[in-house]
């Protein structure tokens, strides 16, 4: 009798975090980081959103932190708020997902 190797591939989607976090009572050890089910009109309400917020323009927002977690925070479902307290590790990481996403 011989073993089937399984091949099982990773879903790129998913961010495993450093250690886990918990916001608004639940723990989260992983995001969905589903950048490719954004549209058109979630990056536009997200870059009006953003506009309306800074107190000075932001000229290349795919290399703002605060521009790439509020797109993250949209394609993960989850308010930007939940970033404010995960650590800076992973925040950063997730960062350079959606700045990653934002420049190809």
């Amino acid at each position: 009798m011989s073993e089937k190797n399984i091949a099982v591939e990773a879903d790129e989607r998913v961010f495993t975090l450093s250690r886990p976090f918990v916001f608004e009572e639940k723990e989260y050890t992983s995001l969905m980081l589903d950048f490719d089910a954004l549209l058109g009109e979630d990056l536009i309400r997200i870059n009006t959103q953003f506009d309306a917020a800074q107190k000075s323009p932001v000229f290349v927002k795919a290399l703002s932190l605060q521009y790439q977690l509020n797109i993250a925070a949209a394609a993960a479902g989850v308010p930007i708020e939940f970033f404010n307290k995960m650590n800076g590790k992973d925040v950063s990481k997730v960062g350079l997902l959606a700045q990653n996403f934002l420049l190809i």
